[in-house]
């Protein structure tokens, strides 16, 4: 191979990693963010790459923003002196920058939206759209990523009914064209009320085109914990 053209071979792919790298140190602060910020939740059905993209790079922005007091002279110092002896700074920097901040940011900020008390901070928190009611597309999303246990009453076509825990180890799906729920207990009916466990229950699992209305109660009375189904 021609000296010309293995100088060129070794410029593009030099091009190329920087563009990758930097494609990573800005966007993916901006990942980490809102996949943390969301736990989960759903938006819309549809979100376009456009859509997408504006919302890691508006993240990132302020997770840069934020750190430019440290990541600003870090630079400066590698431009004058080299890399070399800042290798521990640039190691922490990326590690704190790129993946700490933006998750506990996501964290704090999910937290944030789930607050209720004051009301007049989750009357802002719903006008500038981070409250978790505005950040969520559907009822059945909010209500099941509230993760609470509960005793649930679940109406299905056909004048069905079941009867059933939900907790730790129930599933709702997520996935807004095919809706499921598994409670991982079933139980038996005394005068229209929960009476105990099947025998041997190990769940059951319900088709979301069947249901028509989930019921949610603290427990089988006033001084039962919904915790302890016993």
């Amino acid at each position: 191979m021609a000296p010309e053209t293995t100088e060129l071979a070794k410029n593009v792919i030099a091009f190329l990693l920087a563009g990758i790298g930097s494609t990573v140190l800005f966007l993916m602060p901006g990942y980490l963010l809102g996949t943390t910020m969301g736990r989960g939740r759903q938006g819309p059905a549809v979100v376009s790459e456009r859509a997408f993209i504006a919302k890691v790079a508006a993240g990132s922005i302020v997770v840069h923003l934020m750190m430019l007091w440290w990541t600003a002279p870090l630079a400066s110092d590698i431009v004058r002196h080299g890399p070399g002896r800042y290798i521990g700074q640039i190691a922490a920097w990326t590690m704190i920058v790129l993946v700490v901040v933006p998750v506990a940011l996501g964290a704090g900020l999910s937290f944030l939206a789930d607050v209720r008390r004051p009301a007049w901070l989750h009357r802002l928190l719903v006008r500038i759209g981070l409250s978790s009611v505005t950040r969520v597309s559907e009822a059945w999303d909010w209500v099941f990523s509230r993760g609470f246990p509960a005793y649930v009453r679940v109406r299905l076509t056909e004048d069905r009914v079941v009867y059933g825990l939900l907790a730790d180890r129930s599933f709702a799906s997520s996935d807004p064209a095919h809706r499921d729920l598994y409670l991982q207990q079933q139980w038996t009916v005394e005068d229209d009320w929960f009476a105990e466990p099947y025998p041997g229950s190990r769940g059951v699992w319900l088709n979301g085109s069947s249901i028509v209305s989930i019921e949610f109660f603290d427990g089988r009375n006033d001084e039962e914990d919904p915790d302890d189904p016993a």
